[in-house]
Protein backbone atom coordinates (compact mmCIF):
# COMPACT_ATOMS: atom_id res chain seq x y z
CA UNK A 1 0.00 0.00 0.00
CA UNK A 2 1.58 3.21 -1.15
CA UNK A 3 -1.05 5.96 -1.52
CA UNK A 4 -3.91 6.97 1.15
CA UNK A 5 -6.68 9.35 0.91
CA UNK A 6 -7.79 10.96 3.98
CA UNK A 7 -11.78 12.07 4.18
CA UNK A 8 -12.56 14.12 7.27
CA UNK A 9 -15.71 15.64 8.03
CA UNK A 10 -14.45 19.63 9.64
CA UNK A 11 -17.38 19.94 11.26
CA UNK A 12 -16.59 16.84 13.82
CA UNK A 13 -13.16 16.71 12.95
CA UNK A 14 -12.42 20.45 14.72
CA UNK A 15 -9.28 22.31 13.23
CA UNK A 16 -8.82 19.10 11.22
CA UNK A 17 -6.72 17.85 13.78
CA UNK A 18 -7.49 14.31 13.49
CA UNK A 19 -7.06 14.39 9.87
CA UNK A 20 -3.51 15.91 10.55
CA UNK A 21 -2.70 13.13 13.32
CA UNK A 22 -3.38 10.85 10.84
CA UNK A 23 -1.82 11.74 7.72
CA UNK A 24 1.11 11.89 10.72
CA UNK A 25 1.66 8.43 11.34
CA UNK A 26 0.63 7.38 7.64
CA UNK A 27 3.62 9.24 6.70
CA UNK A 28 5.96 8.02 9.31
CA UNK A 29 5.63 4.70 7.44
CA UNK A 30 6.22 5.70 4.44
CA UNK A 31 2.51 5.90 2.91
CA UNK A 32 1.84 9.03 0.79
CA UNK A 33 -0.88 11.19 1.55
CA UNK A 34 -4.35 13.10 0.08
CA UNK A 35 -6.97 15.14 1.43
CA UNK A 36 -10.51 15.91 0.04
CA UNK A 37 -10.78 19.41 -1.34
CA UNK A 38 -13.08 20.86 1.28
CA UNK A 39 -11.68 19.56 4.05
CA UNK A 40 -7.31 20.06 3.30
CA UNK A 41 -5.20 20.83 6.18
CA UNK A 42 -3.65 24.16 6.22
CA UNK A 43 0.15 23.57 4.09
CA UNK A 44 -1.06 20.53 2.38
CA UNK A 45 -1.77 20.77 -1.59
CA UNK A 46 -2.59 17.22 -2.51
CA UNK A 47 -6.31 16.65 -3.71
CA UNK A 48 -7.46 12.97 -3.55
CA UNK A 49 -7.55 11.27 -7.04
CA UNK A 50 -9.54 8.35 -6.31
CA UNK A 51 -8.58 6.47 -9.08
CA UNK A 52 -5.02 6.63 -7.62
CA UNK A 53 -5.21 5.65 -4.26
CA UNK A 54 -5.07 2.38 -2.27
CA UNK A 55 -7.37 3.21 0.04
CA UNK A 56 -10.06 5.54 1.97
CA UNK A 57 -9.76 6.87 5.73
CA UNK A 58 -12.36 8.41 6.73
CA UNK A 59 -13.14 10.15 9.85
CA UNK A 60 -16.76 11.22 11.37
CA UNK A 61 -19.82 9.06 11.49
CA UNK A 62 -21.99 7.61 9.50
CA UNK A 63 -22.97 10.64 7.56
CA UNK A 64 -19.22 11.23 6.43
CA UNK A 65 -18.84 7.34 5.51
CA UNK A 66 -21.99 7.81 2.96
CA UNK A 67 -20.66 10.78 1.74
CA UNK A 68 -16.77 9.42 0.81
CA UNK A 69 -18.72 6.05 -0.60
CA UNK A 70 -20.49 7.66 -2.85
CA UNK A 71 -16.82 8.81 -4.45
CA UNK A 72 -14.96 5.46 -3.67
CA UNK A 73 -17.26 2.77 -5.08
CA UNK A 74 -16.82 4.40 -8.28
CA UNK A 75 -13.27 3.43 -8.47
CA UNK A 76 -13.40 0.26 -6.25
CA UNK A 77 -11.65 2.09 -3.44
CA UNK A 78 -11.80 0.22 0.37
CA UNK A 79 -12.79 2.36 3.09
CA UNK A 80 -11.64 2.48 6.86
CA UNK A 81 -13.86 4.23 8.97
CA UNK A 82 -12.45 6.03 12.14
CA UNK A 83 -15.34 7.11 14.43
CA UNK A 84 -16.22 10.84 15.52
CA UNK A 85 -19.50 10.91 15.61
CA UNK A 86 -22.13 9.39 18.45
CA UNK A 87 -23.31 5.96 16.64
CA UNK A 88 -20.97 5.32 13.69
CA UNK A 89 -22.72 2.02 12.40
CA UNK A 90 -20.32 2.06 9.73
CA UNK A 91 -17.18 3.26 11.08
CA UNK A 92 -14.52 0.34 12.10
CA UNK A 93 -12.69 2.23 14.73
CA UNK A 94 -12.53 4.50 17.26
CA UNK A 95 -9.52 7.83 16.87
CA UNK A 96 -7.36 6.52 19.77
CA UNK A 97 -7.15 2.89 18.32
CA UNK A 98 -5.71 4.09 14.79
CA UNK A 99 -2.26 3.35 15.30
CA UNK A 100 -3.07 -0.27 15.87
CA UNK A 101 -5.62 -0.01 12.63
CA UNK A 102 -3.25 1.72 10.54
CA UNK A 103 -0.31 -1.39 11.36
CA UNK A 104 -2.99 -4.08 10.76
CA UNK A 105 -4.05 -2.60 7.30
CA UNK A 106 0.06 -1.77 6.15
CA UNK A 107 0.19 -5.77 7.32
CA UNK A 108 -2.90 -7.01 5.34
CA UNK A 109 -4.62 -7.85 8.56
CA UNK A 110 -8.04 -7.64 7.62
CA UNK A 111 -11.02 -7.96 5.27
CA UNK A 112 -13.14 -6.49 2.97
CA UNK A 113 -17.06 -6.19 3.66
CA UNK A 114 -18.91 -5.43 0.66
CA UNK A 115 -22.44 -3.27 0.94
CA UNK A 116 -24.87 -3.07 -1.94
CA UNK A 117 -25.57 0.03 -3.09
CA UNK A 118 -28.99 1.74 -4.81
CA UNK A 119 -28.70 3.54 -8.40
CA UNK A 120 -32.02 5.33 -8.91
CA UNK A 121 -32.97 7.86 -12.52
CA UNK A 122 -35.49 9.94 -12.95
CA UNK A 123 -37.53 9.69 -16.07
CA UNK A 124 -39.72 12.50 -17.78
CA UNK A 125 -39.56 10.44 -21.53
CA UNK A 126 -36.33 10.35 -21.05
CA UNK A 127 -33.55 10.18 -18.15
CA UNK A 128 -32.97 13.36 -17.06
CA UNK A 129 -30.81 12.29 -13.47
CA UNK A 130 -29.18 9.38 -11.89
CA UNK A 131 -27.33 9.12 -8.62
CA UNK A 132 -25.85 6.38 -6.72
CA UNK A 133 -26.59 5.89 -2.68
CA UNK A 134 -25.21 3.51 0.20
CA UNK A 135 -28.12 3.81 2.55
CA UNK A 136 -31.36 5.31 0.83
CA UNK A 137 -33.69 6.88 -1.77
CA UNK A 138 -36.79 8.65 -0.95
CA UNK A 139 -39.89 10.36 -2.60
CA UNK A 140 -40.77 12.72 -0.53
CA UNK A 141 -43.14 15.44 -0.60
CA UNK A 142 -42.07 19.33 -0.71
CA UNK A 143 -45.06 20.79 0.92
CA UNK A 144 -44.96 19.43 4.44
CA UNK A 145 -48.51 20.53 5.06
CA UNK A 146 -49.38 18.02 1.41
CA UNK A 147 -49.40 14.52 1.12
CA UNK A 148 -48.13 13.13 -2.13
CA UNK A 149 -49.63 10.17 -3.85
CA UNK A 150 -47.73 7.42 -4.55
CA UNK A 151 -48.02 4.38 -7.31
CA UNK A 152 -45.60 1.59 -6.36
CA UNK A 153 -44.51 -1.27 -9.26
CA UNK A 154 -41.82 -3.37 -7.93
CA UNK A 155 -40.76 -6.04 -10.49
CA UNK A 156 -43.40 -4.73 -13.69
CA UNK A 157 -46.14 -5.36 -11.10
CA UNK A 158 -48.61 -2.49 -9.01
CA UNK A 159 -47.69 -3.25 -5.50
CA UNK A 160 -49.35 -0.25 -3.90
CA UNK A 161 -50.87 3.01 -4.28
CA UNK A 162 -51.17 5.27 -1.54
CA UNK A 163 -51.41 8.56 -0.13
CA UNK A 164 -48.12 9.45 2.16
CA UNK A 165 -45.47 12.11 3.26
CA UNK A 166 -43.70 9.58 0.90
CA UNK A 167 -41.71 6.47 -0.61
CA UNK A 168 -38.19 5.20 1.09
CA UNK A 169 -36.25 2.81 -0.35
CA UNK A 170 -33.46 1.06 0.98
CA UNK A 171 -30.88 -1.20 1.25
CA UNK A 172 -29.58 -3.60 4.08
CA UNK A 173 -26.77 -1.46 5.37
CA UNK A 174 -29.24 1.39 5.27
CA UNK A 175 -32.05 -0.89 7.50
CA UNK A 176 -30.81 0.64 10.63
CA UNK A 177 -30.70 4.62 9.27
CA UNK A 178 -34.14 6.64 8.31
CA UNK A 179 -36.09 3.12 7.43
CA UNK A 180 -35.56 2.03 11.03
CA UNK A 181 -37.16 5.28 12.10
CA UNK A 182 -39.89 4.66 9.28
CA UNK A 183 -41.17 1.30 10.77
CA UNK A 184 -38.82 -0.59 8.38
CA UNK A 185 -36.88 -3.83 9.45
CA UNK A 186 -33.23 -4.21 10.80
CA UNK A 187 -31.79 -6.25 8.06
CA UNK A 188 -28.55 -8.06 8.32
CA UNK A 189 -25.66 -6.88 5.44
CA UNK A 190 -24.65 -9.59 3.68
CA UNK A 191 -28.49 -9.96 2.46
CA UNK A 192 -29.11 -9.06 -1.14
CA UNK A 193 -31.88 -6.98 -0.91
CA UNK A 194 -34.13 -3.95 -1.34
CA UNK A 195 -36.46 -2.47 1.13
CA UNK A 196 -39.44 -0.20 0.39
CA UNK A 197 -41.09 1.71 3.35
CA UNK A 198 -44.43 3.98 2.92
CA UNK A 199 -43.47 6.95 4.98
CA UNK A 200 -46.31 8.11 7.25
CA UNK A 201 -48.91 6.23 4.71
CA UNK A 202 -52.45 7.90 5.50
CA UNK A 203 -53.45 4.21 5.05
CA UNK A 204 -54.53 1.05 6.91
CA UNK A 205 -52.72 -1.51 4.58
CA UNK A 206 -49.93 0.04 3.37
CA UNK A 207 -46.25 -1.44 5.12
CA UNK A 208 -42.69 -2.19 4.60
CA UNK A 209 -41.62 -4.90 1.63
CA UNK A 210 -38.98 -6.32 1.38
CA UNK A 211 -38.42 -7.01 -2.41
CA UNK A 212 -35.63 -9.43 -4.60
CA UNK A 213 -32.05 -7.42 -5.38
CA UNK A 214 -32.97 -8.22 -8.98
CA UNK A 215 -36.33 -6.40 -9.08
CA UNK A 216 -36.47 -2.61 -9.48
CA UNK A 217 -38.89 -0.71 -7.93
CA UNK A 218 -40.73 2.43 -9.77
CA UNK A 219 -42.53 5.39 -7.94
CA UNK A 220 -44.68 7.41 -9.68
CA UNK A 221 -45.60 10.52 -7.13
CA UNK A 222 -48.15 13.40 -7.90
CA UNK A 223 -48.43 16.10 -5.60
CA UNK A 224 -49.33 19.44 -5.59
CA UNK A 225 -46.91 20.73 -3.33
CA UNK A 226 -43.77 19.05 -4.80
CA UNK A 227 -41.68 16.81 -5.12
CA UNK A 228 -38.30 15.88 -4.14
CA UNK A 229 -35.87 13.13 -4.36
CA UNK A 230 -33.14 12.73 -1.83
CA UNK A 231 -30.06 10.13 -1.78
CA UNK A 232 -28.51 9.13 1.51
CA UNK A 233 -30.76 12.18 3.49
CA UNK A 234 -29.04 14.96 0.57
CA UNK A 235 -31.90 16.62 -1.65
CA UNK A 236 -30.94 15.83 -4.98
CA UNK A 237 -33.29 16.59 -7.04
CA UNK A 238 -36.58 18.07 -8.10
CA UNK A 239 -39.75 15.78 -9.11
CA UNK A 240 -42.41 17.07 -11.56
CA UNK A 241 -45.94 15.39 -11.74
CA UNK A 242 -45.38 13.17 -14.64
CA UNK A 243 -42.54 11.93 -14.04
CA UNK A 244 -41.21 8.32 -12.69
CA UNK A 245 -38.72 7.26 -10.24
CA UNK A 246 -36.68 3.99 -10.76
CA UNK A 247 -34.68 2.40 -8.44
CA UNK A 248 -32.35 -0.69 -8.80
CA UNK A 249 -29.62 -2.54 -7.33
CA UNK A 250 -26.40 -0.42 -8.31
CA UNK A 251 -23.49 -2.23 -10.52
CA UNK A 252 -21.00 0.14 -7.71
CA UNK A 253 -20.61 -1.77 -4.13
CA UNK A 254 -19.05 0.07 -1.04
CA UNK A 255 -15.74 -1.71 0.32
CA UNK A 256 -15.31 -1.64 3.82
CA UNK A 257 -12.18 -2.87 5.97
CA UNK A 258 -12.74 -4.74 8.87
CA UNK A 259 -11.05 -6.12 11.23
CA UNK A 260 -13.53 -8.46 13.06
CA UNK A 261 -16.17 -10.80 11.30
CA UNK A 262 -18.91 -11.45 13.72
CA UNK A 263 -19.49 -7.71 14.72
CA UNK A 264 -23.05 -6.16 13.35
CA UNK A 265 -25.35 -8.10 15.76
CA UNK A 266 -22.91 -6.89 18.87
CA UNK A 267 -22.16 -3.85 17.59
CA UNK A 268 -26.13 -3.13 16.97
CA UNK A 269 -26.94 -4.35 20.48
CA UNK A 270 -24.16 -1.88 21.84
CA UNK A 271 -25.41 1.20 20.15
CA UNK A 272 -29.14 0.64 20.88
CA UNK A 273 -28.63 0.64 24.18
CA UNK A 274 -26.33 3.68 24.36
CA UNK A 275 -29.12 5.45 21.81
CA UNK A 276 -30.22 7.91 23.62
CA UNK A 277 -26.84 9.15 25.96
Amino acid sequence: MNDVGVFANPCKDINLQGAVCVAEKLRKRGIRVSFAADAMPPGEKETIDYSAIDCLFVLGGDGTLLKAAQSASLYGVSILGINLGRLGFLTEVEIGDIDTAIDRVLSGDYFIEERVMLHGSVYGGIKRFEVEALNDIAVQKKDMSRLVNIELLIGGGLADRVDCDGMLVSTPTGSTGYSLSAGGPILSPKLDCLIATPICPHSLHSRTLVVSGGDEIVINPSASGGIVLTADGVQKTEIQNGESVRIKMSRYKAAFIRFRKDYFYPLLRSKFLNWDN
